[in-house]
């Protein structure tokens, strides 16, 4: 007993998975950012507790199925990004069918705090071709467990259509229902998306796009996890554009403000600023949160086989000092990112200190650098 007390109190002022990275910050001055890692266990109906153990901070993108980018999604994004304009929540789980029972299709959704998401669940389903006339869809395969990931989201690749006019969908060029032109060998068997809002789902008559310029009007593919870097609006954030959009064209993500106003003539002109900090936010739409105090309560519905799972977040911050020489400076501390596995009842929580250093002239002066987590 003495000795469970004495592990449950180490791991209560282990300090979690540390490192330091540097970064840069919009006007170009140099940072030092400290990055802590903590490991948690969900409990239903309390606070998350601290796991005995914190897992290693990644260091690289992993992919599904032990993939890479030219065939999967990613599953777990790198945790070293420097600076983050907002949080990240992920859920990396699957959809569970009600009771066990073989179901067509079903919502899941996450609450954490004030903010809310809800997804449309359908099982597999495809596309049977008509001459001249859009397509009709199957019934949906009944399913009992639904992975919520991005190839099975809206979007994918049609490099049949048009030989010399191959079309990658520019917001997921992984997911499922894309096709450019009614033509048989593209559209007859086409794969439909499982993962859809339910106020904007693909319908027969927005299967075929016609016009590649059309793009923008198709459906914003949806999830729970991460939202690729090279997929747009992402990729506009560090001036990356795709092909098909047309100067004047105001997207739904500019509507949205995930993009600044008149992004595209900007980027054409050599003149939309590196936009950094938001472009290191990959969650899913909707889970982009302004802050996170770390103690929000969270539910999550269909995406645990009891159905319902309702907890805490654990409201442990970590306090973060950083000595560059001078003594150590208490930092503020903010959430990067909280990844939730509800299948395995596990929660990480990467946060963050930040100190601005100055410019690359104050470089040479750096007689320390040593942080200090609690």
């Amino acid at each position: 007993m003495q000795e469970m007390a004495m592990v449950e109190t180490l791991q209560r002022h282990a300090p979690g998975a540390v490192q330091i990275v540097p970064g840069r910050s919009a006007d170009g001055e140099y940072l030092f950012s400290v990055l802590v890692k903590r490991s948690y266990r969900i409990v239903q109906g309390r606070a998350a507790q601290r796991s005995e153990r914190d897992a290693p901070l990644r260091l690289t993108d992993q992919y599904y199925d032990n993939g890479d980018p030219e065939w999967s999604v990613v599953e777990h994004e790198n945790e070293v990004a420097p600076f983050k304009a907002a949080s990240d929540v992920v859920i990396i789980g699957k959809a569970h069918a009600p009771q066990g029972q073989l179901i067509e299709a079903m919502a899941v959704g996450v609450r954490i705090g004030e903010q809310q998401k809800v997804l449309q669940v359908i099982g597999d389903r495809r596309c049977q071709w008509r001459d001249g006339a859009a397509p009709v869809f199957s019934d949906p395969e009944p399913f009992l467990e639904m992975e919520i990931r991005y190839d099975r989201a809206y979007g994918g690749r049609d490099e049949k259509s048009d030989p010399n006019l191959p079309f990658f969908y520019p917001r997921n060029d992984m997911g499922r229902g894309v096709a450019l032109r009614n033509v048989r060998e593209v559209v007859d068997g086409l794969a439909l998306p499982n993962i859809e809002a339910a106020d904007d789902l693909l319908t027969p008559e927005r299967v075929v796009i016609e016009d590649p310029t059309c793009w923008p009007e198709q459906p914003l593919p949806q999830g729970l996890g991460w939202r690729q870097r090279t997929w747009y609006p992402r990729s506009a954030l560090i001036g990356s554009l795709p092909p098909f959009l047309q100067p004047g064209t105001v997207t739904i993500e500019e509507r949205m403000k995930l993009l600044p106003p008149n992004h595209v003539a900007l980027a054409r002109q050599m003149r939309l600023p590196p936009f950094e900090a938001q472009f290191n936010n990959g969650a899913s739409l909707g889970l982009v949160l302004a802050s996170l105090n770390g103690d929000e309560a969270v539910s999550l519905r269909g995406l645990t086989r009891e159905g319902r799972l309702d907890f805490q977040l654990p409201g442990d911050v970590p306090q973060i000092t950083l000595d560059l020489g001078h003594g150590e400076q208490l930092l503020k501390t903010r959430i990067h990112t909280v990844s939730i596995r509800p299948d395995d009842l596990e929660l990480d929580i990467v946060s963050r200190g930040t100190l601005h250093f100055g410019p690359a002239s104050k470089l040479s002066t750096l007689k320390r650098l040593q942080a200090h987590v609690q």
